[in-house]
């Protein structure tokens, strides 16, 4: 059992001892995505927004490259930076409202998580007729999450 543990710590070690991988201004791929959602590819713009808040986990830089995403028309990119700005903020805050916005956005565009994500933006600011509205809306859309909060909610 303690040989299995030390092999196991030695193992733990040695992951983090490693030389890191290339860092993502000195990747080539991500250069060339850095380049494309320069030139206002919204693909592009959330594939960096996703290595950042993944592989780097800077989500100042990832929240900036899905909101430019959201911007372009990728919608996922407004789910994903709309929940980064509700994880910021608090209920009535800017984030909130920039949230909001953003969850709108692909919400009306028939993006389920973000209209469940509506839901429970509105839920935490206390607004629940408001809340159920976007629980229902994802829960049409297929959103079982939003179905299950609906039903619990409208006891």
């Amino acid at each position: 059992m303690v040989k299995k543990l030390i092999v196991l710590a030695i193992l733990a070690v040695s992951i983090f001892i490693q030389t890191p991988g290339v860092w993502a201004e000195e990747d080539e791929l991500t250069q060339k995505k850095r380049a494309l959602c320069e030139e206002g590819n919204s693909t592009a713009c959330f594939q960096l927004g996703e290595r950042y808040r993944v592989i780097e986990q800077d989500m100042k830089t990832a929240l900036d490259f899905y909101i430019t995403a959201c911007d372009g028309g990728y919608m996922t990119g407004c789910t994903n930076g709309g929940i980064l700005l509700v994880m910021k903020g608090t209920p009535y805050s800017k984030e909130f409202k920039q949230a909001r916005k953003m969850f709108t956005k692909a919400c009306d565009a028939g993006e389920d998580p973000s209209c469940f994500n509506m839901g429970s933006l509105y839920y935490k600011e206390g607004r629940q007729k408001k809340s159920l509205q976007y629980y229902l809306k994802a829960c049409d859309m297929g959103n079982q999450s939003g179905c299950a909060k609906h039903k619990r909610l409208s006891r």
